[in-house]
């Protein structure tokens, strides 16, 4: 029988073909579905990839001692071996504690991974500019095109220069917050991709050194034995070239207001190339930073550049042998000056302003901000101390908050530098982490001087108290034409804690500042809140005298004896303390003199300040136009409450 061979019709076919397309039309976006699940998949696994590798690079960390510092990545050259796809791009980083944070993009930008520190939960977003993008510092500086002047030559090197006038302090946006400290944006620099950085007021005020080379100076031995050392977080610090080439000038004498011979700037030679360059993490302005900061163009000698603050501060660069450039801004001169006499830039001197330099990597990322010194930029790898943790987890120049609800004054605002202020109640006053001790106790400095004093306190304007107050020979006062001390009614070599008739400190009958600050019945002390006296701990503060012409390192080393034949008048015990001389924030960031905790050298009559123009030097005891800026020990049990430790946002604190 024979097989019939028949053949699909074309009807058949062309059926079997439609049909065919159904089906992939209704299988096709499953199975895109499925490779992008799958896709998607593989991009969040890497994400979890990057937070296994940071958990186990926090713990390699850990066990070799070293939880210090942030560590920071920026993709796709983290060098970590990660699962599923390599993000195109992105950043993250885990702080001393080991929280984690980070923000990873695909190669396709179809998807963002974020990890917040607080979160152990990683959320995968359909990407979108906003939620996304990683900003660098570098790009929100040189996009605001009115204040920078690219490819400018400074130093000897080309670099994109931040430029302002003095007027635009408060508005110009190269603010930024990092390591605990508020810096101000000098430059970018496309060669090396990093971004140069000063602080925006001066951190302590010291003498320079023996001579004026940089190399052996004091400043420099601050800068790296103090300064570099309290920084937390340094993954992002990169080395700075800096330039000590003597400058060529055209000047001439003048005399200023204070009728002081200095000497007027009208031109230099600029540096072509820096013949004498030091490679350092941590360092000073130089001269050609200061003059290019007006319009990076010309160089501009006469200050109202975003660096002028307003005091004497010293620069790197030599102008002899003992003297250096310093920035001054004179308001009759308005001369950025130099002087060959009256001590206004002698290096082996009066201290004046130190502001650190450093540069940091211009991938570095902003979290937050908007960039101005009111709302600074944030990075992300600044770290923050988590709600519960104990005070000394805190970073060196963070922000608290205490309480002074005892105040009998009313305010609302505080400063925090020169022309910075912020709202504030009596119950959050800021203060400003100055040093972690090894018993875990923290030192603070209120960020304000005391303001709007009773008048049983201050004489003046209202924000002044006298170190001591020469009332009568019944007081502690010295008599300097009989060039005798007299301590009736004072502990003979206490120079800050007096013991006397009455504990009532007023003008007509006063002991000393110690005394109105610890234990009068209206002593500031008793302003505390108490919740704030039970954080405090009482704590020996050495009172070693004033570093003129001293290396600040060897202050605390000064012999004892009797006093006041002595150079040291030994340690007191004290709730509330001053400043000390060559510590950190014992610079001039808010324009207003007050007293240092220290004795002047080889006087028995007066004691160290800090005046309003920057100087560190001694001032009469009895004078009233010097402020109080009180200093308290928190105990170790102190815990962190919330905030951040910025400015904006200090922490709050409870036992």
């Amino acid at each position: 029988m024979k097989k019939n061979k028949k053949g699909f019709t074309l009807i058949e076919l062309l059926a079997v073909i439609v049909i065919l397309a159904i089906i992939a039309l209704i299988a096709t976006p499953a199975i895109i579905n499925v490779i992008e699940n799958a896709r998607k998949k593989a991009f969040e696994n890497t994400a979890y990839g990057v937070l296994d590798g940071l958990r186990l690079e926090y713990m390699e960390r850990v066990a070799n001692g070293n939880t210090k510092e942030t560590k920071f990545f920026t993709f796709p050259d983290s060098g970590l071996k990660l699962s599923g796809e390599q993000p195109a791009g992105g950043t993250a980083s885990t702080d001393i504690k080991g929280n984690i944070t980070f923000t990873l993009f695909d190669k396709d930008k179809k998807w963002c991974a974020k990890k917040d520190g607080a979160s152990e939960k990683v959320t995968i977003l359909d990407y979108n500019e906003n939620d996304c993008k990683t900003i660098s510092l570098k790009e929100e500086i040189e996009k605001d095109e009115s204040h920078i002047a690219k490819n400018v030559k400074v130093n000897g090197e080309t670099v994109n220069k931040v430029i302002g006038a003095k007027s635009e302090k408060l508005t110009m946006k190269n603010y930024v917050w990092y390591m605990g400290q508020l810096w101000q944006v000098l430059e970018t620099n496309d060669t090396n991709n990093t971004i140069k950085l000063i602080t925006a007021q001066s951190i302590t005020s010291i003498a320079y050194g023996e001579t004026s080379d940089y190399n052996t100076s004091w400043v420099k031995k601050w800068l790296n034995e103090v300064f570099y050392n309290s920084l937390e977080g340094t993954d992002l610090v990169r080395n700075t070239n800096f330039c000590l080439d003597k400058v060529v000038t055209n000047s001439e004498n003048i005399i200023d207001t204070d009728n002081r011979n200095v000497i007027k700037v009208n031109s230099h030679t600029p540096i072509s190339a820096c013949q004498n360059k030091i490679t350092e993490k941590v360092g000073l302005m130089s001269f050609e930073d200061y003059v290019y900061s007006n319009n990076g163009t010309n160089a501009v000698y006469d200050g109202g550049s975003y660096l002028d603050e307003d005091e004497l501060e010293w620069t790197l660069t030599a102008y002899d042998n003992s003297h250096n450039w310093i920035q001054w801004y004179n308001t009759s001169s308005k001369s950025y000056i130099t002087s060959n006499n009256n001590d206004l830039s002698t290096v082996k001197g009066y201290g004046h302003g130190v502001r650190p330099v450093i540069s940091i990597d211009g991938s570095s990322v902003v979290k937050e901000g908007e960039g101005t010194k009111k709302n600074p930029y944030v990075l992300l790898n600044e770290r923050k101390v988590n709600s519960g943790s104990k005070i000394n987890n805190v970073k060196v120049g963070d922000y608290v908050y205490l309480d002074e609800s005892n105040n009998p004054n009313n305010f609302t605002e505080e400063y925090v530098a020169r022309d910075l202020k912020y709202a504030t109640t009596k119950d959050k006053v800021r203060y400003r982490v100055v040093k972690k001790n090894a018993d875990g106790t923290v030192k603070v400095e209120r960020a304000d001087v005391l303001r709007n004093l009773p008048n049983t306190v201050a004489i003046g304007s209202g924000i002044y108290v006298p170190y001591y107050y020469k009332a009568s020979t019944d007081g502690c006062y010295y008599n300097s034409s009989e060039e005798k001390w007299y301590t009736i009614g004072c502990s003979s070599n206490n120079i800050f804690k007096a013991e006397g008739n009455t504990n009532e400190y007023n003008y007509q009958n006063s002991i000393n500042i110690g005394n109105f600050l610890n234990s009068s019945s209206n002593s500031f002390y008793n302003w505390y809140s108490d919740i704030t006296k039970n954080m405090i701990n009482e704590k020996e503060y050495d009172r070693f005298t004033g570093g003129y012409a001293k290396d600040y390192s060897n202050l605390n080393n000064n012999e004892t004896g009797t006093y006041p034949s002595t150079t040291n008048d030994g340690k007191v015990t004290a709730k509330v303390a001053l400043p000390t001389w060559g510590e950190m924030y014992s610079g001039n960031d808010l324009n207003v003199s007050y007293w240092y905790i220290n004795r002047w050298t080889g006087s028995s009559s007066d004691v160290s300040h800090l005046y309003s123009s920057g100087d560190g030097y001694g001032y009469s005891a009895g004078d009233h136009w010097v402020g109080a800026r009180p200093v308290v020990t928190l105990k170790s049990n102190v815990k962190i409450s919330g905030g951040e430790g910025t400015m904006t946002k200090p922490y709050s604190l409870s036992l």
